[in-house]
């Protein structure tokens, strides 16, 4: 009341009325409107020149120095709105604001909004903005506490579900963040954005089939970023959809430039899942040529290898992969069924030893060293395998021991 008192009081001395400065203040804020910032700034100084308590003409003032990057006379007339009216809520948000976006300082933003809140209890925006500071600064409990104001102050605006549901999601509350996403995408189906993250949930869930659709939805809506694509392509791939996985992949590796070994290594395993076997040759070896110390890739190959009757080769790539990784012992197991296949019995026998000496409990291994060792007139040691693996059950085994071993 004091201070409306103090700007009449200053109108009647400047031979000025409230009505006069008024549509003078209104004439200003058009000029805003049409981003002629620089006369605005003329109006809302000769405002103020008038009445020094017109804290409004500060406020709007400081928004025209903002957009003109005179950041400082912006700080400054956010202030003076602020001493003018200390129960400017309008002036705590909009300086929020601008500690946010020019300063980069998210304390002193929060702590206007803090003190914007407590003048205004009921103010969405800066409820709706508070929860995205906390949000970047990983303070997610704070973030969904605010994100659901908003919501309780304005059920029909899809931001702050949008908001919370990403809350709900680092929290690990899925079924919050879904019902959240669908919301944000009930009240905005056009939301490109919205679609992909609750894809990404759906295939979190292991709801492939969704997570598909909302991609290919994300993709419609104009979301044809190398991310979404990605996405889709190993959600095919997860579910051996190898033809839709291979053209994701073609699509980023041709369009999107995006030259990653596992793109190239997934696009060559959809390759040979569609009996391109050439193709399939060529993106290993690519992958191969960008991450040469992943044994997956060179196990990859040597499969292609065997496919394409190209043993030599395939137990070259086996030797890589053991080399890149000598625990494991299936990579072993693999190159002894081709040493078998070639029979060369002694090398298989050696790489069924390791096998079994990393799994002693691989039926499969013990029965096929002894088909070596039989090939080899080893009798003994045939048997002994033999008995080993009908021991754990294989049911092959069992079988020929009834006329090779009695």
């Amino acid at each position: 009341m004091k201070n409306c008192i103090l700007v009449l009081l200053l109108f009647f001395c400047a031979g000025v009325t409230a009505q006069e400065l008024a549509l003078k203040y209104d004439k200003a804020l058009k000029k805003m409107e049409t981003k002629d910032y620089a006369s605005a700034i003329l109006d809302f100084s000769d405002i103020i020149k008038q009445s020094p308590y017109y804290f409004d003409a500060y406020l709007q003032r400081a928004i025209c120095y903002e957009q003109t990057k005179k950041n400082d006379l912006a700080l400054t007339d956010y202030n003076e709105a602020i001493a003018k009216n200390p129960k400017f809520y309008q002036a705590f948000f909009q300086r929020a604001l601008f500690y946010k976006d020019i300063k980069n300082d998210k304390k002193s933003a929060l702590t206007d909004l803090d003190k914007a809140i407590a003048i205004k209890s009921n103010y969405y925006a800066a409820y709706f903005l508070r929860a995205n500071l906390h949000f970047e600064l990983n303070n997610v409990p704070s973030a969904e506490a605010d994100f659901s104001k908003a919501i309780e102050l304005n059920p029909n605006k899809w931001e702050p579900y949008y908001g919370r549901a990403l809350c709900y999601v680092q929290s690990e509350k899925s079924d919050e963040a879904l019902a959240d996403f669908n919301m944000t995408i009930k009240i905005n189906n056009s939301f490109a954005k919205g679609y992909f993250d609750r894809g990404k949930l759906h295939q979190d869930r292991a709801s492939y089939d969704k997570a598909i659709a909302d991609y290919g939805k994300a993709i419609s809506l104009g979301m044809k970023t190398t991310e979404t694509y990605a996405a889709r392509a190993d959600a095919y791939y997860i579910t051996m959809q190898y033809k839709p996985a291979l053209k994701d992949y073609t699509e980023l590796i041709m369009n999107h430039k995006a030259k990653l070994p596992e793109y190239y290594s997934k696009r060559g395993v959809c390759y040979t899942a569609v009996g391109d076997s050439v193709n399939a040759q060529k993106d290993f070896t690519k992958a191969i040529a960008l991450d040469r110390n992943n044994y997956i890739i060179y196990l990859y190959r040597a499969e292609n290898f065997i496919k394409r009757k190209r043993p030599a080769s395939a137990i070259s790539d086996y030797k890589k992969a053991i080399e890149l990784s000598p625990k494991s012992w299936d990579i072993y197991y693999s190159r002894a069924k081709v040493y078998l296949d070639m029979k060369k019995y002694e090398l298989a026998i050696e790489d069924f030893d390791m096998v079994i000496k990393k799994n002693n409990k691989h039926a499969e291994a013990y029965y096929l060293r002894g088909s070596c060792k039989d090939a080899l007139k080893n009798y003994d040691g045939a048997c002994a395998d033999l008995r080993k693996a009908a021991s754990l059950h294989h049911q092959a085994a069992k079988e020929r021991i009834k006329t090779y071993c009695n």
